[in-house]
């Protein structure tokens, strides 16, 4: 083979190649642009049905202050006639954004048949809501006393079975979610694939055949293709890089690395699943860092990120292997104690107290004093069969916690606690 007939086949079979690789960087372009896509609209449906889920209860309280302040001509009762009215305005969006899957200007979802049928179907979730707001608001504009009683008994029995069916809704969008990633991870997954196979082709048949004749007429050619194996090689690591990535940001807390919220109100229903069925007991110990503010004014908030990174590993050091600690948001943090007494779970959450406050947080020369106070909630306490129950009863307690001097542990055990379901 001559040598311009050689240049024109290694240039044809070049271009091939270069070109396949443009367009599978391009298809794994698209799919992450897609991965981040889904995550945030995930977000977004799902932080909005959880506020609706918020807002009827907000609703049913708002309308028996109404309805007692009413009674008694009490001077607060236009300031919660208007909570009142913007509460139920606010859920009518929610209503109408999430029944339409028009969530925002420029966001549209297409609403899966399950939540279609939660909304329109048997369970007839827009009609409900649409029912419960229209009482509300008669309930505000009623002179009626009469009147009023009836249509405040009508608002707390709708509430109750509302609130099931709302519950129902979030925990569908979160399974659809969660779902809409795993698929886009898949084709992430294929694309990769993909990519390595149609490199495998290229250098089986376009350089392998081409490496042996250049070998015989040009050593330079040589190199050129060893330059064109590690371009490729380069890609691929960003390929692999971007899916490690993407799956990070999905269930993990960017600034300490913790779990996120979402995995730990999926890993807490499936405890609660377990102690149902085997009793296999477990603790929830939620903390939060007191007087967290102070050292954001008092210091930056570079020391803040500071102190929640290192009370993180003083956490993760402190718990055992078939333990979870999650960042539940802010300064707050939840820990999961899985198979574990009441006994020893009082004693880990007190082991972890105190390694904190005895800790020397030492940031720009300076040495920073941090306690925390908790919240602990046990089976053998109280039982709930929620997670939003159990989270509740824990957070009462934290409550308790911070309200009884802060630096303390409180379980979830006194009568006030207990009307949870």
């Amino acid at each position: 083979m001559q040598a311009q007939e050689l240049k024109a086949s290694f240039t044809k079979r070049y271009v091939i190649a270069i070109s396949l690789i443009a367009l599978l960087s391009t298809g794994a372009f698209y799919f992450l642009h897609l991965g981040l896509k889904t995550s945030a609209s995930t977000a977004l449906i799902v932080n909005m049905s959880g506020k609706q889920r918020m807002l009827s209860q907000r609703v049913a309280s708002l309308s028996q202050q109404y309805y007692f302040y009413s009674n008694s001509n009490n001077a607060h009762l236009e300031a919660v006639r208007a909570d009142l009215l913007l509460a139920i305005e606010e859920m009518a969006r929610a209503n109408a954004a999430l029944s339409s899957g028009r969530l925002k200007e420029g966001v549209e979802v297409k609403l899966s048949p399950e939540i279609l049928e939660i909304y329109y179907g048997e369970i007839a979730l827009k009609k409900r809501v649409e029912q419960y707001l229209e009482r509300a608001k008669s309930l505000s504009q009623t002179p009626s006393q009469n009147e009023s009683a009836e249509l405040l008994r009508e608002i707390v029995h709708i509430s109750n079975t509302l609130l099931q069916d709302l519950n129902t809704a979030v925990f569908q969008y979160q399974i659809e979610g969660e779902k809409n990633i795993a698929e886009v991870k898949q084709l992430e997954t294929l694309v990769w694939i993909v990519t390595l196979i149609t490199l495998l082709l290229e250098v089986i048949f376009i350089f392998q055949p081409m490496a042996h004749k250049i070998q015989e007429l040009f050593q330079e050619v040589l190199w050129n293709q060893e330059n064109l194996e590690q371009q490729i090689s380069i890609r691929t690591m960003s390929l692999e890089h971007a899916n490690t990535k993407l799956l990070q940001m999905a269930s993990h807390d960017p600034l300490t690395g913790l779990k996120n919220r979402l995995n730990m109100e999926r890993d807490l229903e499936e405890l609660i699943t377990q102690f149902d069925k085997h009793h296999l007991p477990y603790a929830v110990l939620m903390l939060d860092i007191d007087w967290f503010k102070k050292i954001n004014d008092s210091y930056g908030h570079d020391a803040g990120d500071f102190v929640l990174c290192e009370i993180s590993k003083i956490m993760l050091e402190n718990v055992r292997v078939q333990d979870s600690v999650y960042r539940a948001g802010g300064e707050e943090f939840v820990i999961i104690f899985n198979r574990i007494t009441r006994e020893q779970a009082i004693e880990k959450a007190e082991e972890i107290r105190i390694n904190i406050q005895k800790h020397q947080f030492v940031f720009d020369n300076q040495v920073l004093q941090c306690t925390v106070s908790g919240g602990i909630y046990h089976p053998d306490i109280r039982k709930s069969s929620t997670v939003q129950g159990v989270l509740k009863l824990a957070d009462n307690a934290l409550y308790e916690a911070k309200h009884s001097g802060r630096n303390n542990i409180v379980e979830a055990k006194h009568e006030k606690f207990n009307h949870i379901d």
